[in-house]
């Protein structure tokens, strides 16, 4: 069922719903963007804390901060395209919140199930893309920044795990900043 034809129902059952169907379907794309997209970036920061553990838990030898970073965000990249989050069937109610729901009738919510989910799948393999390319750039981000060092002077460098721990962390804090917007 494409938006088209939900509204159709929509504008066909009124009794289904508290409100105006376009702006409730607009309403409801909102909600579904936002709490799917948060979704992604808290998946993506769950993998990332995951990451910076594992790091924190092992040894090795000294290297270039700049070098670390490029690769450890370009390897968790890659690794993220194979991670992706799918939204499950049964989520729909989830993801529009109280409010919408209080808009629709449970005929109109069952109506709605196959469109939200489809429209969440959608939005959520969006944002995943996002995130990838993010990551993967991220890491000559911090070059360019000057955040990561590019000495390789064996005196002025860390270990790579203690590096890559801290990129993980920096992408952390990405991550969450970019679920919630505004609010960190």
């Amino acid at each position: 069922m494409d938006r088209g034809e939900v509204l159709t129902w929509l504008n066909e059952h009124p009794e289904a719903v508290h409100g105006r169907p376009e702006e409730i379907l607009e309403r409801c794309e909102r909600e579904v963007s936002r709490q799917t997209g948060e979704a992604a970036w808290l998946h993506a920061r769950a993998i990332a804390q995951q990451r910076t553990r594992d790091f924190e838990e092992q040894w090795g030898f000294h290297a270039s901060e700049a070098f670390v970073a490029r690769e450890v965000c370009h390897d968790l990249a890659g690794d993220l395209r194979h991670l992706e989050p799918h939204p499950r069937p049964g989520d729909e109610e989830r993801l529009l919140g109280p409010s919408m729901l209080a808009a629709l009738e449970p005929e109109a919510r069952e109506r709605l199930r196959p469109w939200l989910h489809e429209l969440a799948e959608r939005e959520e393999h969006r944002v995943w893309l996002e995130i990838v390319r993010f990551t993967n750039a991220r890491g000559r981000e911090l070059v360019q920044q000057g955040a990561m060092s590019s000495e390789l002077d064996f005196e002025h460098t860390h270990n790579y795990a203690a590096t890559a721990a801290r990129v993980t962390r920096i992408l952390e804090e990405d991550y969450a900043a970019h679920a919630r917007p505004g609010r960190l």
